[in-house]
């Protein structure tokens, strides 16, 4: 056989081959994340303890991607109390933002009712069930790269462990041209690094150890300024897996923890001229979350920028935390500059196990978080993963120039405090891409110094508690306080400047409770003493963002104060544009700053807004507005073209000028 017959045989193959797949599949290209797997021992020479455990693949959903097998993830932390198995997670990259997607359900019920989140997007025509009502399929809308699919249901509360729901993530294939080389001379494997740290520098700590000196802290406990002094006895390591360690006691670490191995690897790319990468390779890390403090990286204030990469097979898991009252977020980067961290690799909070095991609450600890970023400017993340966050999925607090672009946030259980967006305070902070899962607000901001109720609660529930003679209180009082003034003594200093051009596209948070947007939280002076505000709130821009709140939350936007103070924050611009928002309730609007017109927000439109459920008396509160605009608004799918029929009185308070677009009444 000739070489040109041969090279016709095989072409006819291939053409009867493709010809059996349908058009979509022959032109896309899908790329699968594996599930992670962990290894029979890890670097300390010993197991892994049982909170690091392998990925488990969804009982329920069988997916494909344009005819290629995607494993839906089981985000299941039952194991940790009444956290929830509220949904499943298939992740993958592709070439494409519409995708054609196939969902086969496995066991329980079949498929009576479809909703897709956000609904705007994926009308009922849009869906299509099979003759069995065992397999969905639809194309993933070009609009947004992420969404959110209700079997059985259509709300955030109607998820369950017989029947969670379904959270698609469709990154772009990753750009192999700006993946940091892992022999390159600038780069530091975090992998070779840590293990050679770990077998140099081995874990010590033993059950019964002194781990801490008997001492004493001095501290404005109140946060009044007055200093205290408590005396605190001494603390001795106890077991990993003890359960509400409280200060001064600290856990045994575990051997395989890394904690200071990545200490020691930022250190020596700190001193180490050609080194400004830390590549983290496929692999399971055990530390404390990616803590970077103190990294200065202004070129022109003698620093070098940082970058971290990490590989999409990499998986960070936090440990069970030194004690109750440390902090320890999945990332942390305080006090820094001109840090890129990059890559898919998956961050680990473990929130649900911390928030079960120390039974931490706002009294006895600081403020948490799954990806904070404190006090620090030109950071920038991009493809980010994390999930299982301790509180607010993720934060920002006195930042400048903050870039986040296609970040994750995953954490859809019953524990408290878990915002997905809190950009609680900064300037030119920009999100683009963005997807959350959690059980408080879908978005917020002005909450000013989270963390400044511990120890104040204590002493507020409790004010038998001997301020004159600290000595005379319980061990376990002057512990606690001792505790605050070790690990919370900045706690009216993570923010205090004014925040400005803060803006959000592409992006869909789902909560189980609170609020779509809500804004001005807590915005008084680090003086708690003092009824003052004077913080400037400039600049919201919104555009693309979706907001499912499920029907226990209130589920509006809202732009106010919510302390006892009678002197509000200053806003001056805020732009809400195309955007949905799934909510329960007729209230969708409350806009209000001081009635006496004399801190009036300047500009406020709100424009193409669709509320997916129906509203049966619709009613909004706008007052203290200069110029307020209203076009393009629609309820239940409906555009609303009459006042009336929007809930908006024909007389607004405290607004100056009013732009919209419908007739003053029905009539």
């Amino acid at each position: 056989m000739n070489r040109k017959i041969l090279f016709c045989n095989i072409l006819t193959v291939m053409l009867c081959l493709l010809s059996e797949l349908p058009l979509y599949a022959q032109n896309n290209i899908v790329h699968v994340y594996t599930p992670f797997t962990i290894p029979a021992t890890g670097p300390g020479g010993v197991a892994y303890p049982s909170h690091v455990r392998n990925d488990a693949i969804s009982t329920r959903f069988g997916v494909k991607i344009a005819d290629v097998s995607v494993p839906a993830i089981r985000y299941d932390n039952t194991v940790n109390g009444n956290q929830g198995h509220n949904m499943d997670i298939a992740r993958f990259a592709s070439n494409t933002l519409t995708p054609k997607i196939e969902i086969n359900i496995m066991g329980g019920n079949e498929i009576n009712s479809v909703t897709i989140h956000p609904v705007r997007f994926y009308p009922q025509k849009a869906i299509t069930i099979s003759a069995d009502r065992r397999t969905l399929t639809f194309e993933m809308a070009k609009n947004l790269p992420y969404a959110i699919v209700v079997i059985n249901g259509d709300d955030p509360q109607d998820a369950s462990t017989s029947n969670p729901q379904l959270t698609l993530i469709n990154d772009p294939l990753e750009d192999t041209t700006t993946k940091p080389s892992l022999p390159a001379s600038n780069v530091l494997n975090f992998r070779t690094f840590s293990e050679n740290y770990l077998r140099e520098n081995p874990i010590t700590d033993s059950v019964g150890q002194i781990c801490r000196p008997a001492g004493s802290v001095t501290d404005a406990s109140l946060n009044d300024g007055k200093l205290l002094t408590w005396n605190h006895e001494a603390g001795r390591f106890v077991s990993y897996t003890s359960k509400v360690v409280a200060f001064p006691n600290l856990r045994a670490r575990d051997k395989n923890d890394l904690s200071d191995a990545l200490q020691a690897a930022l250190e020596k790319i700190k001193n180490t001229p050609e080194l400004n990468t830390l590549y983290i390779p496929a692999g399971v890390y055990l530390w404390s979350g990616l803590k970077i403090h103190n990294w200065n990286g202004d070129v022109n204030n003698g620093g070098k920028p940082l970058f971290v990469y990490t590989d999409e097979n990499a998986l960070m898991i936090n440990r069970q935390k030194e004690c109750r009252e440390a902090i320890e977020p999945a990332i942390y980067i305080a006090y820094s500059s001109f840090i890129t961290v990059s890559g898919r690799g998956m961050h680990d909070g473990q929130g649900c196990l911390s928030f079960s095991t120390d039974k931490k609450d706002a009294k006895n600890t600081p403020h948490q978080g799954g990806v904070v970023v404190k006090k620090s400017n030109n950071i920038t993340f991009n493809d980010t993963y994390m999930r299982d966050s301790q509180q607010w999925n993720w934060e920002t607090h006195d930042v400048v120039d903050v870039d986040l672009n296609n970040i994750k946030g995953l954490s859809p259980y019953n524990h408290g405090w878990i915002d997905g967006l809190n950009l609680s305070s900064g300037k030119n902070v920009t999100v683009n891409g963005s997807i959350t899962l959690g059980n408080d607000d879908a978005f917020a901001t002005g909450h000013y110094n989270p963390s400044n109720e511990f120890p104040m609660r204590t002493y507020n529930e409790n004010k038998s508690i001997n301020l004159t003679n600290t000595d005379a209180n319980p061990a376990e009082i002057r512990n606690t306080f001792a505790a605050a003034g070790v690990y919370n003594k900045e706690r009216l200093n993570w923010s205090n400047s004014d925040t400005e051009n803060i803006r959000v596209s592409n992006a869909i948070g789902w909560t189980r409770l609170a609020h779509c947007i809500r804004a001005g939280i807590n915005t008084k002076t680090s003086n708690p003493g003092a009824d003052t505000c004077g913080r400037l709130l400039k600049g919201f821009y919104f555009d693309n963002f979706h907001a499912i709140v499920g029907r226990n939350g209130s589920g509006d936007i809202r732009f106010v104060n919510y302390d006892s103070s009678t002197s509000w924050p200053l806003y001056e611009k805020i732009e809400i544009k195309n955007c949905s928002f799934w909510k329960p309730g007729d209230k969708w609007a409350f806009i209000q700053t001081m009635v006496d017109g004399k801190q009036m927000i300047q500009n406020f439109v709100m424009q193409n807004l669709y509320f997916v459920k129906p509203i049966a008396n619709p009613s909004a509160t706008f007052s203290g507005i200069i110029n307020l605009t209203i076009k393009e608004l629609y309820i239940e799918g409906q555009r609303i073209r009459k006042r009336d029929s929007s809930g908006l009185t024909d007389r607004l308070s405290y607004v100056t000028n009013f732009t919209c677009d419908f007739a003053t009444s029905d009539n």
